[in-house]
C-alpha cells in the first residue's frame, strides 16, 4: 500500500571515524552519513539546521581537563553540534 512504512526498513550509511573535541570532552567512535563525497559527507550532517545532536557510536570518551584517565566506552553517545569545537576523521 502507497504511504506505508516498512519499521524494518534500514538505512545505508557509510562509517566515518571520528574525533571529537568540545570544551570538556574527547571523543571517539563511527559517526555514520550519506555513502560518497568527502569523508561520508559528515559536513553535510554538521550543516543540517533540522538536527541538534550527532550521534556517535562504538564511542568512548574522557574529560580533557584529565587526560590521565582512560576512556568510558558505550555503545552510542549523542553530541550536540553546537558544542564541536574540532572534528577530526581517522
Amino acid at each position: 500500500m502507497v504511504g506505508e512504512v516498512d519499521q524494518h526498513q534500514k538505512v545505508r550509511t557509510e562509517v566515518v571515524n571520528v574525533r571529537i573535541f568540545t570544551q570538556d570532552f574527547e571523543i571517539e567512535g563511527e559517526a555514520h552519513a550519506k555513502p560518497g563525497g568527502y569523508s561520508g559527507r559528515i559536513s553535510d550532517i554538521l550543516n543540517l539546521s533540522k538536527i541538534s545532536f550527532l550521534p556517535v557510536t562504538q564511542a568512548r570518551y574522557r574529560e580533557r581537563s584529565d587526560q590521565l584517565n582512560d576512556f568510558v566506552e558505550t555503545d552510542c553517545i549523542m553530541v550536540r553540534l553546537e558544542t564541536i569545537e574540532i572534528l577530526e576523521f581517522f
